[in-house]
């Protein structure tokens, strides 16, 4: 019978496929991937829903400006302007303070918190040769994982911005809903890529934390050399999009484009490795 062949003969996938065991076998993969990362993932929305939360609510005493600021010398007045947020708006307050600072560093930490370990961890707690070893093949296990925590790091992002706008509508203040959904895009693009930067250093190091700290170092040095005008191209930040999302809250075609195309890469450089990779 085609499903006593099946369940005893592991080599051969075709057999596997055409009974339709291979989709157990990556729902079990989906499934352990969720229960060894739920804790990671229910964290990532919590922390992100509060901040963002706390950001908005935060506008109602901010616009006020400083007690005593007319006390204050000019000149450090002036500076103290500077570094306040901008409150011209909400939608301008959400990018300055959301989308462009609290969900951008913390949702990258989580990007590389989730994926740095996806592969490394495997070999770090010795799994790798078993898990790999299943009649699934590797790039349906990548696949696995990465549906997965690409699909937990998604949720923690539209669970938390959908925090942020309730802050302002407590407060009073109700984004632009084509803002909302343009800078949120953006800002899954970005975080997909960084999470397939990630997945990539999960399989070059074995190591999880070297994998984790590689990837953050890897945003941080681009980050950083992006800031001078002839390396402007490198800065990965430029994926969450531009502050004219402000004011034509329409998604811009280039910074999406190359996020989805540095991810695809990334991700298939990963496949590649990962299958001619000994464990």
């Amino acid at each position: 019978m085609p499903g006593a062949l099946c369940s005893t003969c592991n080599r051969c996938r075709s057999m596997r496929s055409s009974c339709g065991l291979w989709r157990c076998d990556v729902k079990a993969l989906m499934w352990k991937e969720l229960r060894e990362n739920r804790l990671k993932i229910i964290a990532g929305c919590v922390l992100l829903s509060i901040i963002g939360l706390a950001v908005s609510i935060a506008y109602r005493f901010l616009e006020r400006g400083i007690p005593g600021m007319g006390q204050i010398p000019p000149e450090y007045a002036d500076l103290i302007k500077k570094l306040m947020p901008d409150f011209s708006n909400v939608n301008a307050y959400l990018y300055s303070q959301w989308f462009s600072k609290n969900l951008q560093q913390v949702g990258a930490i989580l990007a590389i918190v989730l994926l740095g370990s996806a592969v490394a961890g495997e070999r770090e707690l010795h799994t790798a040769i078993f898990l790999f070893s299943r009649p699934v093949s590797r790039g349906m296990i990548l696949a696995a994982k990465v549906i997965v925590l690409f699909g937990g790091l998604v949720l923690a992002v539209l669970v938390s911005t959908g925090g942020a706008v309730l802050g302002a509508l407590i407060v009073g203040k109700a984004p632009q809903s084509a803002f909302v959904l343009a800078a949120t895009l953006h800002s899954v693009v970005a975080l997909i890529a960084f999470a397939s930067l990630a997945t990539l250093l999960s399989v070059l190091v074995p190591d999880r934390v070297k994998a984790m700290l590689f990837s953050g170092g890897i945003i941080i040095v681009l980050s950083v050399a992006g800031q001078f005008k002839p390396l402007r191209w490198l800065n990965p930040l430029t994926l969450f999009g531009s502050p004219n999302l402000i004011i034509s809250p329409v998604p811009q075609l280039v910074p999406i484009v190359v996020g989805v195309v540095l991810s695809a890469c990334m991700l298939g450089i990963s496949h590649y490795i990962l299958q001619r990779q000994e464990f």
